[in-house]
C-alpha cells in the first residue's frame, strides 16, 4: 500500500460545527510511518455525518446521510487521485429525524437498497437503488416501538436507531440504542421484514456493529455498547443470535463507547517464510479490534483469536471525542470530532498503536477509504 484516498465527512454549520462537506485526503504509507495530507473539498453537501460506498461494474457511488436536514444523497465517484470528483446525482428526503447511518443491502431478488438508521425517530427507512446508482423514493419505514423502546437512562427516553449491518447470510441487523435491542430483519420478495430481536442488558445502549472472522470459517458480530462501555459478541444461528461474550472496556465514569475497527493479524504481523499458510493459520481470522471511548478520549485495544476478545491496553485517541475509527491496511485513522482533526496510528507487530501523524479537518465523523 503506497497511497490511499480518503473521503472525510463531518458535522457542519447546521450542527454548530466546522465541517465543510466531504473532503478528500490522502494517506501516504511509508515503511515505518505514514502521513496524512489534505487535498481539497469535493462536495459541500451539509453535515454528511456518515458515508457509504457501493461499487459495481457500471457505477461507483457514495451515499451520505445529511443528519441535520433529513436527507440522503447519492454522489458519483469519478477520476483517479489527481482528478477525483464527486457529482451529486440523487437526493431523497428521509421520513425520520436524525439519519445517522446508511448501509447498502441486497434483497432476495438481487436488487440493492440503501437503508438509513434514523436516530431521533427511532426508525429505519429503505430506499431502492437504481442501476445507475441513483436513489428511488422511500419504499419502507420500520418504526421502533415507543411503548417498549426505552431504557433506564435519560438518553434512552425512546427508540433510537443508530446502525445497520447487512450480514453475509442476507439478513440485516439494526441497533436501537434507546431500547437496548438489536433487531433482526429478513427480505421477503424485496420487502424488509422484522423477524426477531436480541435483548441486551438494561442501560447497554447498542450503537455500532461490525463483523469479525471466526476460527470455524464463519463470522461473529461485535456490538459496541455506548452506555455500557462494553463490546458484546454475538454468534448467529438459523433464526436468532446467541450472546457469546461481553467485554468491559475499563471506561471512565463519563465515557461513551463509539466505533470499532478490526485489523487482521496478517496486516501487521511479520510471518516467516516457513510459517504454516494452510486454512487453519490463525492469521486468517486473528487480529486486533480497536474501540473508541469518548470522554476520556482513548482507543481500547482488544485481541481477537477467532472466538474471544481480550482487552489489552488503551492509548490517547489524539483528540476530542473519537467518533469513528477506520482501518486502512496496517493503519488506523481516528476522527476526533470536537477537536477538528484526524489522528493516524501505525499498528505495530504486537498490535499496539503508535501515533505517526495528525491532520486538521473540520469536525470529522466518518472516514471512507477509496480502495
Amino acid at each position: 500500500m503506497k497511497a490511499v484516498d480518503l473521503l472525510i465527512g463531518g458535522y457542519g454549520a447546521l450542527q454548530g460545527s466546522n465541517g465543510r462537506g466531504i473532503e478528500l485526503c490522502t494517506l501516504h504509507a511509508q515503511t515505518n510511518d505514514g502521513t496524512l495530507h489534505h487535498e481539497r473539498l469535493l462536495s459541500d453537501v451539509p453535515s454528511p455525518s456518515w458515508l457509504e460506498r457501493d461499487r459495481s461494474s457500471a457505477t461507483d457511488t457514495v451515499y451520505a446521510v445529511l443528519e441535520n436536514s433529513r436527507g440522503l444523497v447519492a454522489l458519483r465517484v469519478d477520476g483517479d487521485h489527481e482528478t477525483r470528483s464527486l457529482t451529486l446525482i440523487s437526493c431523497e428526503d428521509v421520513p425520520g429525524d436524525g439519519p445517522t447511518h446508511v448501509a447498502v443491502a441486497v434483497d432476495d431478488n438481487g436488487r440493492k437498497h440503501a437503508i438509513t438508521a434514523n436516530y431521533v425517530s427511532g426508525s429505519i427507512s429503505v430506499f431502492p437503488i437504481n442501476e445507475d446508482g441513483t436513489l428511488g423514493g422511500v419504499s419502507q419505514t420500520l418504526q421502533g416501538n415507543p411503548e417498549e423502546g426505552h431504557g433506564p437512562l435519560p438518553a434512552q427516553e425512546g427508540p433510537h436507531a443508530h446502525w445497520l449491518l447487512p450480514l453475509p447470510d442476507g439478513r440485516v441487523l439494526s441497533t436501537d440504542l434507546g431500547a437496548d435491542r438489536i433487531y433482526i430483519h429478513q427480505w421477503n420478495d424485496g420487502v424488509l421484514t422484522r423477524t426477531g430481536m436480541v435483548r441486551l442488558a438494561s442501560g447497554t445502549g447498542p450503537r455500532d456493529m461490525h463483523l469479525l472472522p471466526a476460527d470455524d470459517g464463519s463470522w461473529r458480530v461485535a456490538v459496541v455498547d455506548e452506555w455500557g462501555c462494553t463490546v458484546t459478541v454475538l454468534q448467529p444461528d438459523a433464526d436468532d443470535f446467541r450472546i457469546l461474550q461481553t467485554v468491559d472496556l475499563a471506561a471512565a465514569p463519563a465515557d461513551q463507547a463509539a466505533s470499532l475497527a478490526f485489523i487482521a493479524e496478517s496486516e501487521y504481523a511479520e510471518r516467516s517464510a516457513s510459517a504454516d499458510t494452510d486454512d487453519t493459520d490463525s492469521a486468517d481470522y486473528a487480529g486486533m479490534a480497536y474501540v473508541g471511548l469518548r470522554g476520556s478520549d482513548r482507543i481500547v485495544s482488544l485481541r481477537w483469536d477467532g472466538e474471544t476478545l481480550t482487552r489489552v491496553s488503551s492509548v490517547f485517541s489524539g483528540g476530542g471525542r473519537p467518533r469513528h475509527l477506520c482501518a486502512v491496511g496496517r493503519y488506523l485513522v481516528a476522527a476526533n470530532e470536537t477537536e477538528d482533526h484526524l489522528t493516524l496510528f501505525r499498528v505495530d507487530e504486537n498490535g499496539t498503536l503508535a501515533t505517526v501523524d495528525d491532520l486538521p479537518i473540520g469536525s470529522p465523523t466518518a472516514v471512507l477509504p477509496l480502495v
